[in-house]
């Protein structure tokens, strides 16, 4: 993917002499705001900082990957500012990471789940590369970083999430985060170039917002000697690793020290070998995970589903608002039993009502799978149904 169709040199900063996040989203905005990139400079800023409340932005290596989702931006794109010294507030994945170069990426509400994915998932696969990184940081001017995000061909393993070596030590692995995507496709890319470099073939699926990508097939179960399970939510069909050696981490973990991650897997699978039946464990798997893990996992896989219905009803009720005050249809609107009073109720309703049964049935899933699912809709159902509020509700969930 050439990622200079999504940026211009206008959008390039170089050495700026800047040192806090404020500062430095303030900047990038007006940068995009000149560029005719986005309308409303205030809405873009509220559509960032919501981003950040979710979970940090900043990652490791001195980088940093912001967006914002908002209808005010025009089209989607990306600036970057390189800072003459670090950001010191930047929170970061990596605690120790000093911030110094920034992509703000600007995605329109309609293409949140395409063009956004598609320049994550770019960045996040080259950020993995530490050639690649060196050079982005080592960059003097914005003529070279615009450069370095054309095209790259021959990018090595071309984005694959797999990496086959000449060795009979194989391993898979499932990569998710809550939003299902800068750090799924980190935590793969990182894993992906720590076991080549040291002759390890790996196959890595991804678990993310596009769904799931590089699906593990059963050849491939059949010839590993360990699984890696890197995520922050509820991963799908772990039954297809029964009796495999695994290791569970946090999706940081491989993009904080991948080789780390490998060496647990390698010793816990060294006297394991694949065509050795007699050594599979008939214990069904389990998380093993403590309460508050458990409770941390439900809540962030429930928050991923309700993502689209959260876009789709605040569209909704943001277009009929839109008509309203357009063709001065103020009255219409007002009218509950107009066509544009019902548009307006049908994305209140996916807010209001949809939501919370939405959010609970998938928490459910969490825990228990897809029977758990009906009951879970139905909880949150009726605490929608009695009005109730936050403390309740959380106990009828």
């Amino acid at each position: 993917m050439d990622l200079t169709k999504a940026t211009s040199l206008d959008l390039i900063t170089v050495g700026k002499d800047i040192t806090t996040k404020q500062e430095a989203f303030s900047f990038l905005t007006e940068k995009l705001y000149q560029a005719g990139k986005i309308t409303s400079k205030e809405a873009f800023l509220k559509a960032i900082y919501e981003r950040e409340s979710e979970s940090v932005t900043g990652l490791e290596n001195g980088i940093a990957i912001p967006h914002g989702k908002s209808d005010t931006v025009k089209q989607a794109a990306f600036t970057v500012l390189k800072t003459a010294a670090p950001v010191s507030d930047y929170e970061s994945l990596q605690p120790n990471n000093q911030v110094q170069l920034i992509f703000l990426l600007a995605i329109p509400t309609a293409e949140a789940g395409t063009t956004h994915l598609d320049i994550l998932s770019e960045l996040a696969t080259r950020l993995a590369d530490v050639d690649y990184r060196n050079q982005l940081m080592t960059a003097s001017t914005a003529g070279e970083l615009f450069q370095l995000l054309g095209a790259r061909v021959g990018l090595e393993n071309n984005g694959d999430s797999k990496v086959v070596a000449t060795t009979e030590q194989s391993l898979v692995a499932i990569t998710a985060c809550a939003a299902g995507i800068a750090h799924t496709y980190m935590a793969a890319e990182s894993l992906n170039k720590a076991a080549a470099a040291r002759n390890i073939e790996i196959h890595v699926e991804k678990q993310g917002a596009k769904g799931v990508e590089d699906r593990i097939t059963m050849n491939q179960i059949k010839r590993a000697s360990g699984v890696i399970l890197a995520h922050d939510v509820r991963l799908k069909d772990l039954e297809r690793f029964k009796g495999l050696p695994m290791v569970d981490v946090p999706v940081a973990e491989p993009i904080k020290n991948a080789d780390a991650v490998l060496d647990k897997i390698l010793n816990k699978a060294h006297d394991y070998h694949p065509e050795n039946q007699s050594k599979i464990d008939d214990e069904p798997i389990d998380d093993r995970t403590s309460v508050w893990t458990e409770i941390k996992d439900s809540v962030l896989t429930g928050i991923s589903y309700i993502i689209p219905i959260i876009i789709a009803g605040g569209m909704i009720s943001a277009i009929a608002v839109m008509i309203a005050q357009g063709f001065g249809l103020q009255s219409m609107i007002n009218d509950p039993k107009s066509w544009l009073a019902i548009l307006k109720t049908l994305g209140s309703n996916m807010l209001g009502t949809l939501m919370v049964p939405v959010l609970s049935a998938y928490m459910a899933y969490s825990i228990a799978d897809k029977p758990a699912l009906g009951p879970g809709f139905a909880g949150g159902l009726a605490a929608n149904t009695i009005a109730s509020g936050f403390l309740e509700r959380v106990w009828i969930l």
